[in-house]
């Protein structure tokens, strides 16, 4: 049933969000004809409400082994095609239909819901309505900057909404007509109506926070301006200047092509790390409770505990990788930093070799700077050696951390990541919390990409530890 509702959230995406954007007629007969299989695939896997309603006995040594693929029957599933074949093939035999006609009811009606489910998906319409209520509207974003001294002409313009996290919605704009801000801004803002999340910095901490690694040096988006009441945008949000360059990697998988952007992000995680905790950190969440081993050990006892209690299968990598943690815990120590938690590619801004700016602090907390090093090592020796990115870190100001703390992050970060994707996407999407495609793409693919990842990594510990 699990793998079917993966199904069904494609088919749903692709029908309300890929297809209202196709005009080519071949290329939305080759779509409709993929969503079509997909439910009829889906049907196959997932349990009718009343297949276990059979009015007759299933024998346990009826052929089912036809099952394997989307049969021409929409109510033959692994649960009602036993019971079905002992049917038909009484009435191939010569059977009075009279004496089995509650078996004909009984599978008309599971056809009934069976056609009706992906008659849902093949017909479902896009939900238009629903996402222009959710977007920052312009003009009110026009009419709250008029009311700033020197911006009472202040015009928006070339206002352009731009995918973002999940937890906040970001959007290009111009200003004309006012020198008193700068000509291009973005705007971030929270979803309206959700709660802020304690994982998640708030609007004005990041203001903050932004504001004080700019001052330091770090290429970071300077912040223009904070607001923390949602009446205005229905949700506080922040406004900063725009920088130049574009994303090093749109895709969070890939590394960065050149390695002087690879040496850049040691420099940028040399300057956060080597900031006063105590004044820049003000107003930040600390990552953990307990710095020292036992914290530590209770740290990895519960990231352990939620994978084999949340994973679908077991895996030798994650076994391994538990008992190395478990063996090399006590290496750690009580060392504190600010940390961004998500300081790789997708999240940094580049001019050809150069970086301009790292995006998106909402996870930024106090914890142990090996954090941020383990987390960005997959995608870093992939373009470079570590060695080599170590002296750039420490050549920035960056202290001597070492490698066997690395080491330890490296796999924890991909332990902690994992533990993140099950228990919050994965899960809301196979409890049926929620059917978005993102959701089920973070449940299915995520999940495989990041095993992959935490075996590169793996490996090339093992590998230099023989």
């Amino acid at each position: 049933m699990t793998n079917a509702r993966y199904l069904w959230s494609v088919a749903k995406g692709l029908r309300t969000q890929v297809r209202p954007k196709l005009y080519d007629s071949s290329a939305l007969g080759a779509l409709d004809n993929g969503i079509r299989i997909l439910t009829a695939v889906a049907n196959a896997l997932e349990p009718l409400s009343d297949g276990g309603a059979s009015p007759f006995p299933a024998p346990a040594y009826a052929d089912t082994d036809r099952l394997g693929g989307p049969a021409e029957n929409a109510a033959a599933h692994p649960d009602t095609g036993a019971a079905i074949v002992e049917a038909a093939g009484r009435l191939s035999h010569g059977a009075d239909p009279a004496d089995l006609g509650a078996a004909i009811r009984w599978e008309k009606a599971a056809l009934d819901q069976a056609i009706g489910r992906m008659d849902a998906i093949e017909r479902a319409l896009p939900p238009a309505a629903e996402v222009d209520d959710q977007s920052i509207d312009p003009a009110r974003l026009q009419a709250y900057l008029r009311r700033r001294p020197g911006c009472e002409a202040a015009t928006v313009s070339a206002f352009r909404l731009i995918v973002g996290g999940r937890s906040r919605q970001t959007a290009l704009f111009s200003i004309t007509d006012t020198d008193a801000l700068p000509a291009q801004m973005v705007i971030q803002r929270g979803i309206p109506g959700q709660a802020g999340s304690a994982a998640f910095l708030s609007e004005t901490a990041q203001h903050d926070l932004l504001s004080h690694l700019h001052e330091a040096g770090m290429r970071v988006p300077r912040p223009v301006l904070v607001e923390a009441d949602p009446i205005w945008l229905d949700a506080p949000f922040l406004l900063v200047e725009r920088v130049d360059g574009a994303p090093v990697q749109p895709d969070y998988w890939l590394p960065a092509e050149s390695e002087a952007v690879v040496l850049g992000l040691a420099r940028e995680l040399a300057l956060l790390h080597s900031q006063p905790v105590d004044r820049v950190g003000a107003g930040l969440r600390q990552a953990r409770d307990r710095y020292d081993i036992e914290g530590w050990r209770e740290e990895l006892d519960h990231l352990a505990a939620q994978w084999d209690g949340a994973a679908h299968w077991p895996s030798i990598t994650m076994s391994a990788v538990i008992a190395w943690l478990r063996q090399n815990v006590d290496c750690l120590d009580d060392r504190r930093a600010i940390v961004h938690n998500d300081m790789v590619f997708h999240n940094i801004l580049a001019d050809g070799d150069a970086i301009t700016a790292v995006l998106d602090w909402e996870q930024a907390a106090i914890g142990h700077p090996g954090e941020d090093l383990g987390y960005c090592y997959p995608v870093v020796i992939a373009v470079t050696g570590w060695d080599r990115f170590m002296a750039a870190y420490r050549a920035a100001g960056g202290a001597d951390i070492p490698q066997r703390q690395i080491d330890y992050f490296a796999l924890r970060a991909g332990l902690r990541l994992m533990h993140l994707v099950m228990h919050g996407g994965r899960d809301s999407f196979e409890k049926g919390l929620s059917d978005d495609i993102l959701v089920a793409s973070a449940g299915a693919h995520f999940t495989q990409r990041l095993l992959h990842r935490i075996a590169v990594v793996l490996a090339s510990i093992l590998e230099r530890d023989a």
